[in-house]
């Protein structure tokens, strides 16, 4: 982590402890305060947080910056709460990781997506762009269309036991509307990556221990925690929904909304026990 991303780390945790000893008429100046230190930094991460989900062009970039400012309120309320998030230890990087899950919920939410099928699609647009990415750095070169589309329908086949079946294979119309990373410009990539939680490593290393203990209790919570999380240190990063599991999975919504429910439980266990860190979601 840069010193200048520890500085202010140093800082949030010094306002959040005296915000949390203030007394119910004043806490509204420590949030206040927190908010209008972050704001430069939520609106210096949305233009990249706007591209990892498909808006390359930043039309929601203030939207963003709202749905980011609105969640660090919610999460400083948690914070009231005795044992909650009193084991971050970083601030300004868990502030960053809760704002790229804020900023995903936003994009497939009813707000931005008119209708159920635009999600699976915006999936599918995140996917092929980090399947592009990565080919480019494996191959030097700007990949071709079809090089591009068999990579991601051989990930696809690897992970998910009917990819025909669940309309997530990858054809050549999809690439149309899929621009290439190496098109947008450098100064949005805004987030950087020793500014995690985790750092990428470790946090790929964090998606595997949650998946693992999850199958450790049986196969199906395995396979809802793949579903999941398996793509959510993936460039762009991604969350499955209880429809994709229950759809992957061949179950009713309900029973995928329970095995979502155990699965964050197993995950919430494993980073506290393995990582000494409360998860943001």
């Amino acid at each position: 982590m840069s010193t200048n991303s520890m500085a202010i780390s140093k800082e949030i945790a010094e306002l959040v402890e005296q915000y949390r000893a203030a007394d119910d008429r004043s806490r509204h100046r420590w949030v206040d305060r927190i908010l209008r230190l972050m704001l430069p930094h939520f609106r210096n991460w949305a233009p990249t947080l706007c591209r990892i989900s498909g808006d390359v062009y930043g039309n929601h970039r203030d939207d963003v910056i709202s749905v980011i400012s609105e969640r660090t309120l919610e999460v400083l309320g948690e914070a009231l709460i005795p044992g909650k998030h009193e084991k971050v230890a970083n601030w300004y990087s868990y502030l960053n990781g809760i704002s790229r899950y804020a900023a995903l919920a936003y994009f497939n939410s009813s707000e931005v997506t008119a209708a159920s099928g635009m999600v699976a699609l915006q999936r599918k647009q995140r996917h092929i762009a980090r399947v592009r990415e990565d080919l480019r750095k494996k191959l030097g070169r700007e990949p071709e269309p079809m090089e591009v589309v068999e990579a991601a329908n051989d990930e696809m086949r690897a992970r998910r036991s009917n990819p025909e079946k669940q309309g997530v294979l990858v054809e050549l119309a999809d690439l149309d509307n899929v621009l290439p990373v190496a098109d947008i410009a450098d100064h949005d990539r805004a987030v950087e990556d020793d500014d995690y939680v985790l750092s990428p490593i470790e946090g790929r290393e964090l998606v595997t221990a949650i998946i693992d203990a999850c199958y450790l209790r049986s196969d199906q919570l395995g396979k809802a925690a793949d579903v999941w999380v398996g793509d959510l240190y993936g460039e762009p990063p991604a969350l499955g929904t209880v429809t994709e599991i229950a759809r992957t999975l061949h179950i009713r919504q309900d029973r995928a909304a329970d095995l979502l429910a155990d699965v964050r439980t197993v995950s919430q266990q494993v980073c506290e026990d393995e990582y000494g860190v409360a998860l943001p979601v």
